[in-house]
C-alpha cells in the first residue's frame, strides 16, 4: 500500500491502522515506540507538505476518534478528539452563537488534529489569528508512552513540572533552559513578528516573546503553542481544548475587480486600518478555471468582465447600518485605488463567493495539462507592506525560468499561494522544482518572511529551514526535537529533515505499458492523466450531509472507499509492469466494488475526477466473469423473455439459491415484472390517443427497461400526461440499459445500444423533443455518449438535447402552459444522484412547483444508497447510506403524504427500507392534470 496526501509525495508505510478509541490509540503508539517503529499521525490527509505520509506505522484518526467530548458554552470552550471535522464542530456549537475561529479552505474535511499540527489559519487570520491562538490545551502521548496535558501553568506549577523525574519533567527543564540561554537569538533569527501566519520550524519565538517567565507581562507558560505547528513530530495528540468565538452579528463581502495584480496587492496594506475580517486574492487563472466546473460556474455570478485579480473583502459588524456604510465606503475606496468594479454581494450569496475561492486548488489541478500548478513554494508569507515587491520578485523568477504560475490566497496577511506550473514527470520539471524552491527560499529570507505560513514545513520545506534560521538556531530546533523525541520516531523527516525534495515524488511512477482504452480519454490527455486529475485535496472526504460525494466513504469512513483512495490505487496499478494484472488486485477490486457510480465526483470534486467512468474502464480492461455481470449484459432479453411468463420469472428470482448465485443479499426483494409490459398497453392506448396540435413538437419518449417491464405505471403516466396535454407521443422502447452496461464495463455493448437508439430516433425533427424517464439512462446522452459514438451526419438532434422529464415539463410550459389543477398534497421529493451531478436538481423542484397548492418538501439527500445492483449486493452499506438523510426524512412524513423519487433505484430503496411506495414525477403531473374526485 502506498500513501499520499495533497502533496507531490508518496511513501509506502510499514503498517496502517484506524485506532478504534483512545485506549487503542495509546496501546498502538506504545507498541510502536517499544519496537522503535516510526509513527505518522494522519487526519484528513489534506497536507500539502507531505506531513501525513511516512514509512513506519500510519495511524489514521479520521474514522473513529471523531467525538466532541465536552462543550461548555458558558466558558466558550469545547473539548474534542483530533478527528473532529472543522465544519462539523462549527455546526455543533452554532446554536450557542459560537464557532471555532480558523476557517481553512478544506473546512468540510479538515480535522482539528491536522489543523493543530499545521497551525492552520484560513481566510480570517487577519481578524482571528491562527489555530495556535485558539487552542487552550492539548493531551498528548510522549515518546516514553505516557499521556500528558499541556496547559497554562502558574509559576509554582511550572516549577513542579520541572521537578518531575519523567520525560515530561525533562521537557520542561530543557525547554526553559534552551529559551533562557538562546531566546534573543531565536527571536532575531525567526520570521518578522508582524507576520501573523508563520509556522517555520518550532514556535520557540512565540514562547519566548509572549509567555512568562521570559515576558513578565505575558501569558502563563504553556507548551501548547509549541505543539501547534509541530506537525506530529513531538508526540501524538489525543484531544484538545479549544477556545470558541462569537459568531459575527452581521457580515458581508464585496469583490474588488482589478486589471492589474500589482495594483490589487498594493491596495491591501492601506485597507487594513478599516479592520477587515478577510481580504482574499483570486487571480485570473483560478477564475478561468471556474468556467469549466458545473458547480463553480453557478458561483461566479458576481464576476464582471475579465479581471486579472479580485480582492474578496469581508467585513464584520455588530450594527447592520454601520456595516452597510463601511461596505460602501470600502468599495468606493477600492475604486479610487484602481478597481474597475466592486459589487457588494448579498449575504445569502456570500457562501457562493467563498466556495469559489476554496475550490481554487482543485480547479487548477483539474486542468487537462501535464504541467500542474505544483505545491512547492505556495506557503511563503512576508510582511504585508512587502507583498507587492515580493510578488514582483517571484514573478521575475518564474519569467526567468519560463514557467507559468498562478497566484491566490490571503492578501490581508502577506501570504499569496504561488503555484508554478511544471511537469514533475520530466527531468526538466524536476530541475525547475528544485530551482524554484531554492530561489524562493533566498527571496523569503531577504524579506525576513516565513517559508511556511500555514501549510507546514513538512518534507517540502524541511531542507530549507537551516538556510532560513541559520546553523545555530536550526540546531536549537534539532535539540528541541531530541528533547521530545530522543529516538526521532514521531513523523521523522518532517520539519527536521535533510532529504532532497525530489525524493519520493509521486510523479516518478509513470505508465510502462500503454493500454487500449474503452473510452476516449483525449479530453483528459490520456487515461493516466484522467486519474492524475486527483490531486489529493480530499474534497471526497467531506462529512455526510455536505453533498452527494462520496457515499461509500461517508458510510464507512475508509480512505480506500473515497474517490481519492480509489484514484491512488488506480494510479499505482496503471504504473505497474503488468497493469491488467494490477487492476485485478483484491485491494483495488474491493475499493471499486463499493463505488456506487453516483457521478457526484464529476461535479463536486473541484478537479472533476469521474470515478464512475474510471471504474467502468477498469472493468472493461479486466473483464471479470460473474453471473451478475452476464445477466446485466443480457438484461433486456431476460426482461423480454420473462414478460411471457412474469409469474414464473418472479418466482424463480425470489429463490434464495438464485439470489446467492447472482451475489444478491437474500434480505433484498428483487424488482418484479408486472403482468402487462408498457409496450402491450401502448398498442391498445395509441389507437385512442387524440391527434396533437399541428404547431406542437412531437415528443419522443425513451422508455427504459424498468418503466417498460417493472414499473409500467410510470410509463403509462408519462405517455398519458403528454398525450392528454395535446402532444403526439412516440415511445422508443429501449432494448438495453446503457447505464447498466457502462457500470459493468460492457463498453462495446453500450456503444451498440446507443447506436440502436440513434437509429430509432432517425426521424426526429429539429423542433421535436426527446425525453427519458429514468435519469441514469437519460443522462448518459449528456455524459458518456459523446465519447463513445458520433452523431449521424444528417441527425437533427444533438445528444445534449435529450431531456429529463421534469426538464421537458418546464420547457413545454414556457410556450404551451399546462392546465394544472390544484393538488392539495404534501409531496416529499428525492432527486436521483445523476440529476444532482450532471443536470440541475432544482429543475425537478421547479417543475413540481408549477402545480397549484402542492406543498413540496425537498429531501436534503445525496445518493439513496441503491445505485442499480449495488444495493442488492451490499445491503448493510446501502442501508447506512440511506439512513443518513432519506430514511430520517421519510420517518417525519405522514402516511397520507406522497413521496416522489425520480430514479427507479431510489424508489426501490424507499420501498425496501421505509416501506413507502414512491412515485415518479410523471404520476404527479398526470394527477394534477386529471385530479382524483
Amino acid at each position: 500500500m502506498i500513501t499520499t496526501d495533497a502533496s507531490v509525495f508518496e511513501i509506502q508505510p510499514a503498517a496502517f491502522t484506524y485506532p478504534k478509541n483512545q485506549a487503542d490509540l495509546l496501546s498502538r503508539v506504545r507498541q510502536a515506540l517499544g519496537e522503535k517503529q516510526p509513527i505518522t499521525p494522519r487526519a484528513g490527509g489534506t497536507s500539502l507538505g507531505g506531513q501525513a505520509i511516512g514509512s513506519g506505522l500510519l495511524l489514521d484518526i479520521s474514522k473513529h476518534l471523531t467525538r466532541i467530548l465536552d462543550f461548555r458554552p458558558e466558558d466558550r470552550e469545547v473539548v474534542v478528539e483530533p478527528g473532529v471535522i472543522q465544519d462539523d464542530l462549527n455546526d455543533y456549537v452554532r446554536s450557542a452563537g459560537l464557532r471555532f475561529a480558523p476557517d481553512t479552505s478544506t473546512s468540510n474535511r479538515a480535522m482539528i488534529g491536522g489543523m493543530i499540527g499545521n497551525n492552520s489559519c484560513g481566510a480570517y487570520s487577519v481578524y482571528y489569528g491562527t489555530t495556535r491562538d485558539h487552542v487552550k490545551s492539548v493531551n498528548m502521548i510522549l515518546a516514553d508512552g505516557h499521556e500528558v496535558t499541556f496547559r497554562d501553568l502558574t509559576a509554582e506549577e511550572l516549577q513542579q513540572k520541572q521537578a518531575l523525574d519523567t520525560l515530561e519533567g525533562e521537557i520542561y527543564r530543557e525547554v526553559i533552559a534552551l529559551l533562557t540561554q538562546h531566546g534573543p537569538a531565536i527571536v532575531n533569527a525567526f520570521p518578522d513578528a508582524s507576520i501573523i501566519r508563520r509556522t517555520t520550524g518550532y514556535a520557540l519565538d512565540v514562547l519566548y516573546r509572549d509567555h512568562q517567565p521570559f515576558n513578565p507581562n505575558g501569558k502563563p507558560f504553556n507548551l501548547t503553542p509549541l505543539i501547534c505547528g509541530s506537525e506530529g513530530t513531538l508526540g501524538f495528540i489525543t484531544q484538545a481544548t479549544l477556545n470558541l468565538v462569537d459568531l459575527p452579528q452581521h457580515s458581508q463581502v464585496f469583490c474588488a475587480h482589478f486589471d492589474c495584480m500589482d495594483t490589487a496587492m498594493r491596495s491591501v496594506p492601506d485597507f487594513l486600518p478599516r479592520n477587515p475580517a478577510a481580504i482574499e486574492l483570486i487571480d485570473k487563472p483560478t477564475l478561468d478555471g471556474t468556467r469549466n466546473n458545473r458547480d463553480q460556474t453557478r458561483n461566479r455570478f458576481w464576476v464582471q468582465g475579465d479581471p486579472e485579480a479580485v480582492l474578496v473583502v469581508e467585513l464584520f459588524d455588530d450594527d447592520a447600518e454601520q456595516l452597510r456604510q463601511r461596505l460602501h465606503d470600502g468599495a468606493d475606496w477600492m475604486r479610487e485605488q484602481g478597481a474597475y468594479a466592486c459589487p457588494i454581494i448579498e449575504p445569502a450569496d456570500t457562501a457562493k463567493v467563498w466556495n469559489l475561492r476554496k475550490a481554487g486548488l482543485g480547479l487548477l489541478m483539474g486542468k487537462p495539462t501535464r504541467k500542474k500548478a505544483v505545491a512547492v513554494i505556495e506557503d511563503a508569507a512576508v510582511p504585508v507592506a512587502s507583498l507587492p515587491d515580493f510578488y514582483r520578485a517571484t514573478q521575475a523568477i518564474m519569467s526567468d525560468l519560463g514557467l507559468g504560475c498562478v497566484y491566490y490566497g490571503h492578501a490581508s496577511v502577506g501570504l499569496i499561494h504561488v503555484r508554478p506550473e511544471m511537469d514533475l514527470a520530466t527531468e526538466e520539471g524536476r530541475k525547475h522544482f528544485q530551482t524554484v524552491a531554492e530561489r524562493s527560499s533566498q527571496l523569503v529570507k531577504k524579506y525576513r518572511g516565513a517559508i511556511s505560513g500555514e501549510h507546514g514545513d513538512g518534507r517540502i520545506r524541511a531542507p530549507f529551514i537551516r538556510e532560513q534560521l541559520g546553523d545555530a538556531v536550526y540546531q536549537h530546533l534539532v535539540d528541541l526535537k531530541a528533547i521530545f523525541d530522543p529516538n526521532f520516531l514521531f513523523n521523522p523527516g518532517v520539519i527536521i529533515g535533510e532529504a532532497p525534495i525530489t525524493a519520493n515524488l509521486r510523479a516518478d511512477r509513470q505508465p510502462i505499458v500503454d493500454l487500449t482504452p474503452g473510452y476516449d480519454w483525449q479530453a483528459d490527455l490520456s487515461l493516466m492523466d484522467a486519474v492524475e486529475k486527483c490531486n489529493g485535496a480530499g474534497a471526497c472526504r467531506k462529512s455526510a450531509g455536505r453533498g452527494t460525494m462520496c457515499p461509500s466513504y461517508q458510510a464507512t469512513r475508509e480512505e480506500n472507499y473515497s474517490t481519492r483512495g480509489r484514484a491512488n490505487l488506480l494510479r499505482r496499478a496503471l504504473t505497474e509492469p503488468n497493469p491488467i494484472q494490477a487492476l485485478k488486485a483484491p485491494e483495488l477490486r474491493d475499493a471499486l466494488e463499493l463505488c456506487l457510480g453516483c457521478k457526484a465526483c464529476q461535479s463536486e470534486c473541484p478537479a472533476s475526477v469521474d470515478m464512475a467512468r474510471l471504474k467502468s474502464e477498469m472493468l472493461y480492461q479486466t473483464r471479470p466473469f460473474s453471473l451478475s455481470r452476464l445477466s446485466i449484459r443480457y438484461y433486456g432479453l431476460l426482461m423480454q423473455a420473462g414478460a411471457l411468463l412474469p409469474g414464473l420469472y418472479n418466482w424463480v428470482q425470489d429463490r434464495s439459491l438464485v439470489k446467492k448465485l447472482m451475489g444478491v443479499d437474500t434480505r433484498r426483494p428483487l424488482p418484479r415484472l408486472q403482468a402487462q409490459p408498457l409496450s402491450r398497453w401502448w398498442q391498445k392506448q395509441a389507437r385512442k390517443t387524440p391527434p396533437s396540435s399541428d404547431d406542437r413538437p412531437v415528443i419522443w419518449v425513451l422508455v427504459d427497461l424498468y418503466s417498460h417491464y417493472q414499473e409500467p405505471a410510470i410509463g403509462q403516466a408519462a405517455l398519458s400526461f403528454l398525450s392528454q396535454s395535446g402532444y403526439q407521443v412516440k415511445p422508443v422502447f429501449l432494448k438495453h440499459s446503457p447505464r447498466a452496461l457502462l457500470s459493468q464495463g460492457l463498453i462495446p455493448a453500450a456503444k451498440t445500444a446507443l447506436k440502436d437508439t440513434c437509429q430509432a430516433l432517425a426521424d426526429v425533427r429539429k423542433e421535436d423533443r426527446i425525453v427519458g424517464l429514468e435519469p441514469s439512462d437519460t443522462l448518459v446522452w449528456r455524459d458518456e455518449a459523446k465519447d463513445l459514438i458520433s452523431p449521424e451526419n444528417d441527425q437533427a438532434w444533438s445528444f445534449s438535447q435529450v431531456q429529463l422529464f421534469e426538464e421537458l415539463v418546464l420547457d413545454l410550459h414556457q410556450q404551451w402552459p399546462f392546465a394544472f389543477q390544484p393538488l392539495p398534497r404534501k409531496v416529499w421529493l428525492h432527486v436521483h444522484c445523476h440529476q444532482k451531478s450532471i443536470s440541475d436538481a432544482a429543475d425537478a423542484q421547479s417543475a413540481l412547483s408549477l402545480i397549484p397548492e402542492l406543498e413540496l418538501k425537498v429531501i436534503a439527500s445525496g445518493c439513496c444508497g441503491m445505485s442499480g445492483e449495488f444495493g442488492y449486493k451490499h445491503y448493510d452499506v446501502s442501508h447506512k447510506i440511506a439512513s443518513q438523510a432519506i430514511l430520517p426524512a421519510l420517518e417525519s412524513a405522514d402516511s397520507e403524504d406522497w413521496v416522489v423519487a425520480t430514479g427507479t433505484s431510489c424508489r426501490h430503496q424507499m420501498a425496501d427500507f421505509a416501506q413507502r411506495n414512491a412515485l415518479h414525477s410523471a404520476q404527479v403531473f398526470l394527477s394534477a392534470l386529471n385530479p382524483p374526485h
